[in-house]
């Protein structure tokens, strides 16, 4: 039998282009260890996340990131608005300017308010995107199959 790359969806918040910014490498990362990456920029419709072995969320620190965070509208509306999030592997990450604050920390929270296991975290700085990018690819590699 032929083998058939487990699907992932990226679902992004992409005010100020800061998730945008992370996201083609993230994907490029992903296709190199095996999986079929789509993406999808948050704001409008609520994307069916049936066909997915797993989802990856990510939210912009809009702020400083000195205060704690709040879920971006489009974000919340999303994990708010899916379906059966709890039947899959959730990776969430931020992108910050400068400071992560607590945006992943309240991904986290909501994610596991929702049933679903949190497989990867992590928070990039919009100026060295390259620190850390391995992280959630490889444990997506590790903990989504």
């Amino acid at each position: 039998m032929p083998f058939k790359p487990p699907r992932l969806l990226i679902a992004y918040d992409d005010s100020r282009g800061l998730c945008g910014s992370v996201v083609p490498r993230m994907k490029q990362m992903l296709e190199e260890r095996a999986f079929s990456v789509d993406t999808f920029v948050l704001g409008g419709d609520i994307p069916d996340i049936g066909p997915y072995a797993g989802v990856i969320v990510g939210a912009p620190v809009l702020r400083l990131g000195l205060r704690p965070s709040e879920l971006p509208t489009p974000v919340g509306v999303f994990l708010d608005g899916v379906e059966a999030l709890d039947e899959k592997k959730v990776a969430v990450f931020s992108v910050y300017t400068a400071w992560p604050g607590t945006m992943v920390e309240a991904l986290k929270q909501k994610v596991g308010e929702l049933g679903a296991e949190c497989v990867a975290e992590y928070a990039y700085w919009r100026l060295k995107p390259e620190w850390g990018e391995h992280v959630v690819p490889a444990e997506c590699m590790i903990r989504i199959r």
